[in-house]
């Protein structure tokens, strides 16, 4: 059976999604083990207090009850990190908060590959679907700065009103040598990515030199609820 256009551009999506998952894929697992490491060194340590002809109970005590803490603090994170993978719900987020959610899990990553990121749209509380900023802004960004030839500055801005939210990322060149290629030997973003995912989260995105430009509509308040 032939696929409809409305099939391909889900195909073109899904396709595009699992590009840019390949692509925080790294960051994702950077981010759990840094979680994860402390509790493994007071492990270590309460491990060696245990073994001791004496151990001092008390001692024991707080770092037993300091491991608890930093476990659930730890599989909080690690939840947090996986709806990354597998989303269990598309709800609306503040948009300042859901960009700085967004270039929190890059942020090192760019800076290694000589991107400086700064962030201009901190404070803003209209709420867009998480899956935009998660997938549609997230695509846009990592096909902007692939595409860069050299170190560079990246603001990131927007604005919003009752009807829909603005996004703009701009590259500037700050010169230097090129940026470090992909360190995690996986493709590109390119720009048929991005839109691909911007056609199936109704956000219209213009891409010119060193810029890219975002207008998602606000969902009505019952959905943002």
């Amino acid at each position: 059976m032939p696929m409809t256009p409305e099939h391909l551009d889900e195909r073109l999506a899904e396709a595009a999604r699992y590009a840019v998952l390949r692509r925080l894929a790294p960051a994702i697992r950077h981010d759990m083990a840094g979680v994860l490491q402390p509790i493994s060194m007071m492990a270590a340590m309460l491990e060696k207090r245990i073994r001791k002809p004496m151990p001092d109970l008390v001692a024991l005590g707080t770092n037993s009850a300091a491991i608890s803490t930093m476990s659930r603090e730890a599989a909080g994170s690690c939840m947090s990190l996986m709806t990354w993978l597998a989303p269990k719900e598309n709800n609306p987020v503040p948009l300042g908060e859901g960009i700085a959610d967004a270039i929190g899990l890059v942020q090192t990553e760019l800076s290694f590959r000589g991107f400086n990121l700064v962030n201009e749209s901190t404070g803003i509380d209209a709420k867009l679907p998480r899956s935009v900023l998660r997938s549609a802004f997230m695509a846009a960004l990592l096909a902007l700065t692939d595409e860069s030839e050299g170190p560079a500055t990246v603001t990131i801005s927007a604005a919003a009103n009752d009807i829909d939210a603005t996004i703009a990322i701009l590259v500037q060149p700050a010169g230097g040598e090129a940026p470090m290629p992909n360190p995690h030997n996986y493709r590109r973003l390119d720009w048929d990515d991005a839109q691909a995912i911007a056609r199936i989260e109704h956000v219209y995105m213009v891409q010119s030199a060193g810029r890219v430009d975002m207008r998602c509509p606000i969902p009505p308040p019952e959905e943002s609820a």
